[in-house]
């Protein structure tokens, strides 16, 4: 059938906008595995993108005015300008051609590609961290190492860092007490924050396991990163309301916090958690690396690292406050 997907945009100074001048970009759907796919060189070419074949019915890249884009078949995973993102819905082959699902064009390409402006006027001024964990939740613990002291540890110095850069910030916790999951979003929502960062350290049973990723809220009616995908039919949550948002912050703090830390890129992956869906602003959970892995255990306990990694972070939200205020 036929579906008509209009991609609004503008181009001022290198930078696109989901405000401002429009053209429609229309293409054929397809029904795979039950659901709606767009071959994904109709949705490249109307957007600047030409399409290479890396392995001919396997993998591709997108090259364009906006960086370059790999995808490969049976895979929910793609790359933007080296950075992974885990789609919804795998890719999918069909006569010969990748295929993207309409749904993920919208939630994961589009927001990164056309980034939305805020209100005229609106900037990034209040933060919200939430350092995960705390009083009688530990969190991982590696011996006597413990989750919710590191990320703690890991809120104060970036505190500082915001403080800095110019910000103004608040903290769910100051310290070792446990704020309940739900009181953490609504803390930020009654203080109005622009933003909403969770700090966490990860674990794995494989001490082999390593690297940073950012999760962000789930979109409504799709499966979350690690869920099988098949029947969910989740409803909207309010988080849902900032999707394109969330997920442009989500992939700014991930660019920036592989470059400035040098750690192994796990990508931007989708979760329900408790403290993402009822955030009013932008909000993302960061996963700092893996306690569980020995050299990045020995990183994370090391004040010099947190320094670093808060960098990144702080690097992450001037990107994207970048993007989204308005300069004109």
């Amino acid at each position: 059938m036929r579906q008509l997907f209009a991609l609004i945009l503008l181009l001022a100074g290198g930078v696109a906008s989901l405000d401002g001048a429009s053209f429609a970009a229309s293409y054929d759907t397809v029904t795979i595995g039950g659901r709606p796919y767009a071959a994904v060189r109709d949705w490249a070419k109307p957007n600047g993108f030409e399409l290479k074949w890396l392995q001919r019915d396997k993998a591709a890249s997108l090259t364009g005015p906006f960086g370059k884009i790999t995808l490969e078949a049976d895979s929910r995973w793609i790359e933007v300008n080296g950075i992974r993102i885990t789609l919804s819905f795998p890719i999918a082959l069909k006569s010969g051609q990748l295929h993207i699902t309409p749904s993920d064009i919208s939630n994961h390409l589009t927001p990164l590609l056309y980034p939305r402006k805020m209100a005229e006027g609106a900037k990034i001024r209040t933060i919200c961290l939430d350092p995960g964990h705390g009083g009688k939740d530990p969190g991982n613990t590696e011996g006597s190492r413990r989750e919710k002291d590191y990320t703690l540890l890991l809120s104060r110095e970036l505190q500082a860092q915001l403080q800095n850069a110019g910000y103004k910030v608040i903290t769910t916790r100051t310290k070792d007490e446990f704020p309940e999951l739900d009181e953490r979003p609504a803390y930020a929502n009654k203080r109005k924050a622009d933003l909403f960062v969770s700090l966490h350290f990860n674990s794995a049973s494989a001490t082999s396991a390593s690297g940073i990723e950012v999760f962000c809220l789930t979109p409504a009616g799709a499966p979350s990163s690690h869920a099988r995908p098949e029947g969910y039919n989740g409803s909207s949550l309010p988080g849902n309301r900032n999707d394109s948002q969330n997920m442009l912050l989500a992939y700014q703090l991930q660019k920036s916090v592989v470059k400035e830390t040098k750690s192994e890129d796990r990508g931007i992956v989708r979760a329900r958690f408790a403290v993402l869906k009822t955030a009013t602003m932008p909000a993302v959970l960061v996963e700092g690396g893996f306690m569980t892995n020995p050299t990045e255990g020995r990183r994370i306990y090391d004040a010099s690292y947190r320094k670093t990694l808060a960098k990144g972070i702080v690097d992450g939200i001037k990107a994207y406050a970048k993007l989204v205020e308005r300069t004109e």
